[in-house]
């Protein structure tokens, strides 16, 4: 865990690593939606996983449409939707210096992922697993939420600390380029 820490200030304190994380993040979300539309176009549906007011009931009614190409291509989608919740904590985790929290979501979304796999594979799934299923996105919603409401925060805190200091300081730059100057002669 120290590893993953070191590693995300490291990037954090590297605008190029934070740049490529950024662009990393934005690259699989891509990925993610074109895999998605790939499964709506088969099925007229969106995927369970980004149905957010989806009920027991629905998902069950909708079981029978995650057959032949369209399970296919569900479980591409499933498969990368592993790999972007990871990468986005990572990006919230530089972002925020908050790893912890950051991975929080991303638990949640695995336990979605795995519960919903879970349903696809079982002929005749137990209310139980597909209740839990439910339960699970509810709690990766919530962290979602918790996520957007934390980085608007820390946003405005930024852009209000940004303007108390003036940072930029002027004349900052001034002495720094004034010390360059004379050692130059």
């Amino acid at each position: 865990m120290s590893k993953l820490i070191a590693l995300l200030i490291r990037t954090s304190r590297s605008p190029w690593r934070f740049a490529l994380l950024a662009g990393l993040n934005a690259l699989s979300l891509a990925v993610l939606f074109a895999l998605e539309d790939r499964f709506e176009a088969l099925t007229g549906l969106s995927v369970f996983d980004t149905q957010n007011g989806l009920t027991s009931v629905a998902l069950v009614q909708q079981l029978p449409r995650y057959q032949g190409e369209a399970l296919e291509a569900y479980l591409h989608f499933a498969t990368f939707d592993f790999v972007f919740p990871f990468v986005a904590a990572l990006f919230l985790a530089v972002t925020w210096a908050l790893p912890l929290y950051a991975f929080l979501g991303t638990g949640f979304d695995y336990l979605e992922n795995l519960s919903l796999l879970s349903v696809l594979v079982i002929d005749a799934p137990s209310a139980f697993a597909v209740d839990a299923t439910i339960l699970f996105k509810r709690l990766k919603l919530a962290a979602l939420a918790l996520s957007g409401a934390l980085t608007g925060v820390l946003v405005v805190l930024a852009i209000a600390s940004v303007r108390l200091v003036g940072w930029p300081r002027s004349g900052a730059g001034e002495t720094s380029a004034r010390g360059v100057q004379e050692g130059l002669k």
